[in-house]
């Protein structure tokens, strides 16, 4: 008797600190019809039109002129803002989105944001502050429980909340979107940050933009996404006043400037008055479902991954993959040797143990660099101090360069640009967003710019003729060369080695 009495108390245990509202009401909306709404969604139509109804491409390669680009975008918006993160922080580049998106919402624009839980630091109070206006409506996806510490919702419903909604997408009036791979948080747009994360987003009007906002719509729909208005309750008894006067001083001291000068930089404007010509292309966007999340990893359709792996193993002659994580387990080792086998050349452009911001997941990658390396696969390591070797920034600067891109060229023909990480985590376990652009110029003009890059930003790793690895930097005369993950320091090295000795990789 005692015995079932204390399992019913475990398991109600259990349940309470496992509880989410999925019970809680919310309505089902989709993309409007913009027809006669929206003359920034006519401008765009009828600028796709002149190009025959191609969309229209504009890479954002620095943070602040995508940080520019959202403010722009979001400043533009006449009816809609559609917005899916993966993350969002309580800082400054989070107060200046915020402050952008509640300008908008004051002219009447309907914005729907969907935003991943796990890392979002914005507190409950803030995104419930953001929530009570009329014309904004915030939804979490798949949210942790908020009856127990984070530790706990792993330990406790580890299947459910390991996975996550990774995709990133920022569509206006379905007439303009931005994709890639940056968050809402000051290391995406060169703000303030003691890490220089090196990332990549498109800018791109037309046909595509629709295409994002579909996707968009089944995430927003899923019994996953819960209004944040059940949280309501849960929040702190800081009222909305107290919390938007905070954020109205915000704006007006660092963050006004961080608005300023990121809506007026110079490449910003140069687009805006046509100095910089888009990339004209038909474009795919491929997305994971949110039924992906809801089943085994071993029967999950991978549908990004799966594309991807495709369209490159389907590439002409050469293939060039940029991912922060790098875990290809066996069967992405086997894809990249049998494509080098088949006359395909691939280079591989990855963090160095130095320069990731997980150095566990370095782990479940070191193992593979050998037997790449001696199937003819060309792998790059980004240098952490490399701004500081090439004089861009003091010698004695604690700022590490970090990349976060998620890309691939395929062949001269086409590139991929996305959320999508070569790892488990982003094929096998989380959703992702990518588009594929057929534009042979773009695709020689970002490899091009990646040569460039690798050799003054990179360690090209090489084997000794013992077969043992060496890091070559060409980025100062002579080469510096190293043999030992160099850069690094003791904690991150026993990290990275300790992590490879136990069984997680299918969880990096």
């Amino acid at each position: 008797m005692k015995r079932g009495a204390a399992a019913l108390f475990i398991a109600a245990a259990v349940t309470g600190c496992t509880y989410v509202p999925y019970d809680a009401t919310r309505s089902v909306t989709t993309s409007l019809d913009l027809q006669g709404r929206s003359s920034y969604a006519a401008e765009m139509k009828a600028l796709s039109a002149r190009h025959g109804g191609k969309s229209l491409f504009y890479p954002l390669v620095h943070g602040q002129d995508s940080l520019g680009a959202r403010l722009r975008l979001i400043d533009a918006a006449e009816s809609t803002l559609d917005i899916q993160y993966f993350l969002i922080k309580p800082d400054l580049a989070g107060a200046v989105f915020s402050w952008a998106l509640i300008q908008a919402a004051e002219r009447g624009v309907r914005i729907r944001f969907l935003i991943d839980d796990v890392f979002t630091t914005t507190t409950d109070d803030q995104l419930v502050l953001l929530n009570e206006h009329e014309n904004i409506e915030i939804r979490l996806f798949n949210p942790l429980s908020r009856n127990a510490p984070k530790a706990f919702n792993f330990l406790l419903d580890f299947d459910r909340v390991n996975r996550r909604m990774h995709n990133k997408s920022l569509t206006v009036d379905n007439a303009t979107t931005i994709i890639g791979g940056r968050n809402i948080a000051d290391e995406y747009f060169q703000i303030n940050s003691h890490a220089e994360f090196a990332d990549f987003d498109l800018l791109a009007t037309g046909p595509i933009a629709a295409e994002v906002a579909q996707t968009f719509d089944t995430f927003w729909n899923d019994s996953h996404a819960i209004p944040a208005k059940a949280y309501r309750h849960q929040a702190t008894a800081r009222s909305s006043d107290e919390l938007l006067g905070a954020l109205e001083d915000f704006q007006r001291t660092a963050a006004a400037d961080i608005y300023k000068r990121a809506s007026n930089s110079d490449f910003i404007n140069d687009i805006r008055n046509g100095v910089i010509k888009p990339y004209v292309a038909e474009a795919e966007v491929v997305s994971d479902t949110p039924q992906k999340l809801k089943v085994p990893v071993h029967v999950a359709e991978r549908t990004l991954a799966d594309f991807l792996n495709r369209e490159m193993w389907t590439s002409v002659d050469e293939v060039t993959l940029l991912t922060p994580y790098f875990v290809p387990r066996p069967y992405g080792a086997t894809l990249f040797k049998e494509m080098e086998r088949r006359g395909i050349d691939v280079r591989i452009v990855t963090n160095s143990l130095a320069a990731t911001n997980h150095s566990y997941v370095h782990g479940g990658y070191m193992k593979y660099r050998k037997e790449l390396l001696a199937a003819g696969v060309e792998i790059y390591e980004i240098k952490t101090d490399a701004l500081q070797a090439l004089g861009e920034l003091p010698a004695d600067s604690d700022i590490g360069l970090t990349m976060h891109t998620k890309a691939a060229i395929l062949g001269q023909e086409k590139v991929f640009i996305g959320s999508l990480n070569y790892d488990p985590r982003s094929i096998e376990i989380n959703s992702e967003l990518g588009v594929f652009v057929n534009s042979p110029q773009f695709a020689r003009d970002l490899a091009l710019g990646v040569d460039n890059y690798v050799e003054s930003h990179a360690y090209k790793l090489e084997l000794t003729s013992e077969g043992e690895l060496m890091w070559i930097y060409n980025g100062v005369s002579p080469p510096q060369v190293s043999f030992s993950e160099p850069g690094a320091s003791a904690i991150r090295r026993a990290v990275a080695r300790i992590t490879s000795w136990l069984p997680v990789e299918g969880q990096l």
